[in-house]
């Protein structure tokens, strides 16, 4: 986070400090707790010598004479510090009475133990066991033989100790979790932080859209404090027997709210995740550690809402709504940035501490470098919504809450933000849609969108009379035009929005490359683009992105002007990822534009997984040409097909069906794609880095209205 602004007040100061690594505060103490993690220890007694051990009623006292004889724990991270202890049965060390501890079969808050040391000699460490529940530590009451006057008179006293030694073993049953199937020397990762980034970006994901739409429409944790089985479990939780509560999954992908399948997860996974299912999500995070293996060295990831559809799941579906979240948009994207910090933790306490793990969360491209310089993954947070800052088409906005929802976003950690999404706002107008996204439309903004005809260098979309949705059931469509019921389109022309970037939209634009923020041009309507853009020059401003071929096309279906003044801006492109042989032609319209410029010559992707987007289908040619396990990357590292639980993973079968595919995807592209292709995907990183970095030196203050 940039210094200078977080010493702006005091409240901003303590953000900044909040989002310092912690791994920079801590202590050989803590270091030694953390260090635990994924160890196997026997609990001994300092005073008695004696082990922690199980009895025939399942409660546990220090009575093992000898460590063979007693459980050996392996020492699962629920969190920084806190670990589930199980013993070589997949038994759970447990606590629901203080000062008892008794044996469970299944992880929960009982379960749980956090875990703290005091250094009793240098390098030398004895360690509390707290229970999460209880509260209490564990401990140890013995007899103890005192001598007085040389030994002429000896008494005993009651000694209670709460702190202990952990005896390292080596025979402990692992906790179940997923495999990423790959051999890898990791420090291999580690370069000069002075050198040109070599790997992909992911410059469009949604990690956190399980907690969208109120969190009861995208199924699937990317982490959870007792593991995958809790993570990826059955997603009849929220989508209901059979799926029958997924409405928008079913209705947005297959046309059919009453379309049915098997919603069992770990360890089957009979249907989901699949790569045309849109409310399963599959990023568990160790799938995004095969593709981070695979090249994966940025990542940007939207914290999403859909305000509306949020809102329309909840009346028609209130059964299913019980302990959902709000459906504010800010509210959703607080939560968001919360559970993407509370991750990047867990992936550390597996790791050993703050950190240590590969995924952390960076607030400016020096950070980044840092990050990636060390072997790491590096998270950049975005916004993507059709009522970011509670500004949507129906809510009361001004530019005082615009410059105070702003602040509060920059100091989240939020990096990037797009001024449209789904539907109008009070910034501007969105990229027009029909069908679903405009009763969408309607429902947000109280009004169907108002279109006019494309220019002649615009590809626009086709639209009907009437009402979406409803004009598509037999007869209906008639009566609507009857009765002059909803809107009417000239279905012989393309339609684009005649909504344009707002004055409170110029001040947003402003304000975003003044404090050097990234400005997503994805999803905004041409006459928004055009008035972005007209800023963009006037201040020779390069942070300017297009995550995921969301922006319009020409009419020849290529670049559009506005693309190509976004590239020679110095701005970050990136198509929609598909297959390895549609990539030749995604990436290279673009890398075309981008080669006539001076600027790193890198194209990303961007997958949209989890946000309401399909993935990759495999390859139409597969047959003739697979991709052959196990392979070896560019890195060097042997990559086999991901296994998860009882399910194996194949690309020439399954497509990008989960996000660790991404990795067996980069492959096919490095053997099926134009040598070109890959090398501009495998410089996308670097290509991003260098426009975050030219926009993280821009200081030209000047306020420009285009309007």
């Amino acid at each position: 986070m940039d210094t200078p602004r977080c010493l702006f007040t005091i409240v901003r100061l303590a953000l900044c400090l909040l989002f310092v690594p912690s791994v920079l505060w801590a202590t050989p103490a803590e270091d030694a707790a953390y260090q635990l993690a994924q160890g196997c220890y026997a609990v001994q007694s300092p005073g008695t010598g004696k082990y922690l051990s199980r009895s025939d009623i399942g409660t546990y006292r220090f009575d093992a004479s000898s460590v063979e004889n007693a459980p050996h724990f392996f020492f699962k991270p629920s969190g920084l510090g806190r670990f589930l202890l199980t013993d070589q049965d997949g038994k759970y060390l447990s606590s629901t009475v203080p000062a008892v501890e008794t044996v469970r079969s299944n992880p929960s808050l009982s379960g749980e133990w956090e875990i703290t040391a005091d250094e009793v000699e240098p390098n030398q460490f004895a360690f509390q066991i707290r229970n999460q529940l209880t509260l209490q530590r564990i401990k140890n009451s013995y007899w103890k033989t005192v001598s007085y006057f040389w030994g002429w008179y000896k008494t005993k006293s009651l000694v209670t100790e709460s702190e202990f030694d952990l005896v390292a073993q080596s025979d402990c049953r692992d906790y179940t979790e997923m495999t990423v199937n790959v051999q890898a020397d990791r420090n291999a990762l580690k370069g000069n932080v002075n050198d040109p980034v070599r790997g992909f970006i992911d410059s469009h994901t949604h990690i956190t859209s399980y907690e969208f739409m109120g969190g009861k429409v995208m199924h699937g944790d990317p982490f959870h404090r007792w593991g995958v089985e809790s993570a990826l479990a059955d997603s009849k939780v929220i989508h209901g027997k059979d799926g029958s509560f997924d409405i928008i999954g079913n209705l947005y992908q297959y046309g059919d709210v009453g379309y049915r399948y098997d919603t069992r997860g770990w360890p089957d996974f009979p249907w989901w995740p699949n790569h045309s299912q849109l409310t399963h999500s599959g990023y568990y995070y160790k799938w995004i550690e095969r593709s981070y293996l695979a090249g994966l060295r940025l990542m940007v990831v939207d914290l999403v809402e859909n305000q509306v559809l949020c809102n329309v799941q909840s009346t028609i579906n209130p059964a299913g709504w019980v302990g959902a979240n709000s459906c504010d948009t800010m509210d959703s994207i607080r939560l968001q940035a919360q559970r993407l910090y509370e991750m990047q933790d867990y992936i550390d306490a597996q790791f050993g501490g703050p950190g240590k793990g590969f995924f952390q969360i960076v607030t400016s491209p020096s950070e980044a470098r840092q990050v990636i310089a060390d072997g790491k993954l590096a998270i950049v947070m975005g916004v993507e919504a059709s009522e970011t800052l509670n500004c949507g088409g129906l809510d009361y906005c001004s530019i005082a809450k615009v410059e105070s929802g702003l602040m509060e976003l920059y100091d989240l950690g939020v990096r990037g933000i797009f001024p449209a999404h789904k539907a109008d706002n009070q910034i501007g107008g969105s990229h027009v849609e029909d069908g679903f996204i405009n009763l969408g439309q309607a429902l947000s903004t109280g009004y169907f969108f108002k279109t006019k005809e494309c220019d002649e260098d615009t590809r626009g979309r086709h639209f009907a009379t009437g009402v979406p949705l409803l004009r598509d059931i037999p007869f209906i469509k008639d009566i609507l035009a009857q009765t002059g019921t909803g809107p009417e389109y000239d279905e012989t022309i393309e339609h684009c929005n005649t909504k344009g970037l707002s004055e409170t939209g110029v001040y947003l634009v402003n304000r975003m490359i003044d404090l050097n923020m990234i400005i997503e041009l994805d999803h905004s309507s041409t006459d928004s683009v055009t008035a972005i853009m007209d800023i963009i020059e006037a201040r020779d401003y390069s942070g300017v992105v297009s995550s995921h071929s969301w922006m319009h096309s020409a009419k020849d279906n290529g670049l559009h002007k506005n693309t190509k003044r976004l590239i020679q801006a110095g701005g970050f492109v990136a198509p929609y990822n598909s297959d390895a042989n549609s990539m030749n032609d995604r990436v290279g319209k673009y890398l075309d534009e981008v080669e006539t410029t001076g600027y790193w010559q890198g194209v990303g992707l961007g997958t949209d997984m989890a946000g309401l987007g399909g993935q990759a289908a495999p390859r139409s040619n597969v047959n003739s040409a697979p991709l052959h396990y196990p392979f070896v990357s560019e890195f060097g590292f042997v990559f086999d097909k991901q296994v998860a639980g009882n399910r194996v993973f194949d690309l020439n079968t399954d497509g990008i069906a989960h996000y660790g595919l991404v990795a067996d995807h980069i492959e096919d592209m490095r053997e099926q794609s134009n040598p070109r292709i890959y090398e501009a995907i495998m410089n996308s990183a670097e290509a991003y880095l260098q426009m975050w970095e030219r926009a993280s030196s821009n200081n030209n203050a000047q306020f420009v209205d285009p309007l």
